[in-house]
């Protein structure tokens, strides 16, 4: 089911609140309205809905037994939505959705919020590992990408090959791809990896070590 709440990338660090937007075609669908009846209704009110923030909107393909054939869907911010959503009657659909898009609404600004602040530990701990890894006994050409990619691995109980391919425009860092309680484990993980490279001497772990290490906690995690 399409997200009642969206935003163009899939990298929130680029987001702020009023990037959020539902879409013309999601209330159609949600509130049992037609959309031409939710269209007519935008182009109508317009002029009220430019005096709070830009109508921008985007064409859509519709489906191939309609070929040639297009839609412009219309983009609400969520202040927008708020004076739009009540045009529409208080049906039960559009109650209910009313309620379901304040929700999403409220989901997408506390991710938004978890994920600037995992963000900022992440900035602040990347430079800690960089160290960790250059003065590692056991270190080789790419060890630094290596020690990452199983930290995404661990974090997300998938490959970094999966996490990357999230944004198939391959533009977003693979961090910036990682939901906030992901992000907040990647960072748990690397706060326990750093410690492992410090070792020197006969104690020195090397790459397997650690991937067995990490792996053995992550599983004993509840």
């Amino acid at each position: 089911m399409t997200p009642l709440v969206l935003f163009d990338s899939l990298d929130l660090s680029k987001a702020s609140n009023e990037s959020f937007y539902t879409t013309t075609e999601i209330i159609a669908e949600r509130s049992d309205n037609s959309y031409k009846v939710v269209s007519d209704l935008v182009r109508k009110y317009r002029f009220e809905l430019e005096k709070i923030a830009p109508l921008n909107s985007f064409f859509k393909k519709l489906n191939v037994n309609n070929v040639g054939r297009s839609r412009k869907i219309y983009k609400l911010n969520e202040q927008q939505t708020l004076f739009f959503i009540p045009l529409l009657g208080n049906t039960p659909a559009v109650v209910q959705f009313k309620f379901d898009l304040a929700a999403a609404f409220i989901a997408m600004r506390n991710e938004l919020q978890a994920r600037k602040i995992e963000r900022a530990t992440d900035k602040v701990t990347t430079r800690s590992l960089t160290d960790a890894v250059h003065d590692w006994d056991n270190k080789s050409k790419h060890s630094y990408i290596h020690i990452r990619n199983l930290l995404v691995k661990v974090a997300t109980g998938e490959s970094h090959t999966y996490v990357k391919n999230r944004d198939p425009s391959n533009k977003t860092s693979m961090v910036d791809l990682l939901t906030s309680d992901e992000l907040e484990e990647y960072n748990y993980m690397k706060s326990l990896v750093i410690p492992m490279l410090s070792k020197s001497g006969e104690k020195a772990m090397d790459y397997h070590d650690i991937k067995e290490k990490l792996e053995f906690l992550t599983t004993k995690k509840p």
